[in-house]
């Protein structure tokens, strides 16, 4: 290795520099695959300190490059500018480099040190440079040596940083609480949400304080709970599907401007002609009564029970073709399989336009369920009926079909199943067809497979 000392300081540098590089380019070819098992770990560990090592080497050449003021002859607007330029890092991630370096430098000595050493990671300074060194109280409290800075270097050295992180917040807030409140409200005052319509949906971007973002995952996981054994959907996803139903369980609950003469919710215009159509595109295939017989005609098996109901999520396309598609309240037309899912749950009242579109007739709402009727069934089944499931009633909706109500009226209890949000939403998108028995619900593919069953559908 090269001397550091001597007449050519720089030349030494740049000489121990080829030689790391050289010594990396060796190990970068060593097939680490076929190490032994403990000695791949040991390996890791080695290699993060090593890592450590050079952050703590990158931000005192940083912070000696800044403060040697030549980058300011190449033009450049600032030294994150010039250190941007020759890293090809992110604008934001060279700044804060050029920021955590200069503090290390001038306010955190000892962390410095520590980090040049491997004893701490990026991520402790991360956490110091941000809480410790942005009022005067605080970069006094640094040179306490009871609870200044080597006290946080001590913990940090025995804590990963996410414990240290809440550390170093409780050290800000009783060192400083008057700058601690000042940033609870400038953080309050720096929450935003956005929510931009796009194509097919809507995109969520923004940012929350730490206590509303707490309440919002909190709520979110609540939602959430243990998924079943076959939903494959990602955490986001699941994410995503429970912040709607948090939506619907807000809307639904009438707590949302109770007073109001028309409380809000999700309006859905539907043709005459597509929801007659649509009555006729959802007629089970056996509601002729026709019994389901397995074996043959000579009983080479057991007759199967015909099903009391049949509560189908299939759709004829022949029905529907060329039916105009009912349209949100901004114009945007819906799936004619959407329409069959929001209108198992939805109150449907009449309103008909003459022909220059002002309103001759506007009829009472009437749900495909009276609420009397929506208690029998959540009585009755208590909580999601598909199968593994166990969402209670306060999440689930009645699933129905267009075509029994069209022919036999809100009457029969039997025609009505409770499902989740999502298992209902899982219905309609499979075309899952569910088979009333005396004591069971049969859910069925279109393909005839059968899923599961349910027990006790009274």
């Amino acid at each position: 290795v090269a001397t550091m000392s001597g007449s050519a300081p720089s030349a030494a540098v740049a000489a121990t520099l080829d030689q790391v590089g050289a010594l990396l380019t060796d190990l970068n070819a060593v097939d680490l695959q076929a190490l032994p098992s403990q000695a791949l770990l040991d390996t890791v560990g080695r290699i993060e300190t090593l890592q450590r090592q050079l952050e703590g080497l990158n931000a005192k050449a940083l912070a000696a490059a800044e403060a040697d003021g030549l980058w300011a002859t190449t033009g450049a607007r600032s030294f994150a500018a010039w250190y941007r330029n020759v890293s090809g890092r992110h604008t934001s991630t060279a700044r804060r480099q050029v920021r955590q370096a200069r503090v290390l430098r001038d306010r955190l000595p000892a962390a410095a040190k520590a980090l040049a050493q491997g004893e701490i990671g990026p991520d402790h300074v991360a956490a110091l440079v941000r809480h410790t060194t942005n009022s005067p109280l605080r970069r006094d409290q640094l040179g306490d040596e009871e609870m200044g800075e080597e006290f946080l270097v001590a913990r940090a050295r025995e804590l990963d940083a996410a414990d240290f992180l809440h550390i170093v917040k409780h050290w800000a807030v009783r060192t400083d609480p008057d700058a601690a409140d000042r940033a609870w409200k400038d953080d309050g005052d720096r929450a935003e949400l956005t929510i931009a319509e796009t194509t097919g949906g809507y995109h969520l971007a923004g940012w929350l304080s730490k206590i509303d973002g707490m309440a919002l995952v909190t709520a979110l996981d609540a939602r959430v709970g243990v998924p079943a054994a076959d939903d494959t959907r990602t955490v986001a996803q699941r994410r995503a599907a429970a912040l709607g139903s948090l939506a619907r369980l807000a809307l639904d609950g009438g707590t949302l401007k109770p007073g109001a003469r028309i409380r809000p919710h999700l309006a859905v215009h539907v043709p005459i002609d597509t929801l007659l159509r649509m009555v006729t595109a959802s007629r089970p295939d056996d509601c002729d009564g026709a019994p389901s017989r397995p074996g043959t005609a000579f009983g080479a098996g057991p007759l199967e029970p015909q099903p009391l109901d049949v509560i189908p999520a299939e759709l004829d396309p022949e029905a529907l073709a060329g039916a105009e598609p009912a349209t949100l309240e901004d114009g945007t037309p819906i799936p004619h399989a959407e329409l069959a899912r929001l209108a198992c749950q939805s109150q449907l009242h009449r309103v008909i336009f003459g022909p220059d579109s002002e309103v001759l007739d506007l009829g009472r709402e009437e749900r495909l369920y009276t609420a009397a009727q929506a208690r029998a069934i959540i009585a009755r089944d208590r909580r999601c009926q598909y199968p593994g499931c166990n969402a209670p009633p306060y999440e689930g909706e009645i699933h129905h079909s267009l075509y029994w109500y069209a022919h036999d009226g809100p009457t029969d209890v039997g025609k009505g199943v409770l499902l989740c949000w999502y298992h209902h939403d899982y219905v309609h998108l499979h075309r899952i067809a569910i088979h009333r028995f005396l004591d069971r619900w049969r859910f069925v593919r279109p393909d005839g497979s059968v899923i599961g069953e349910t027990g006790v559908a009274a």
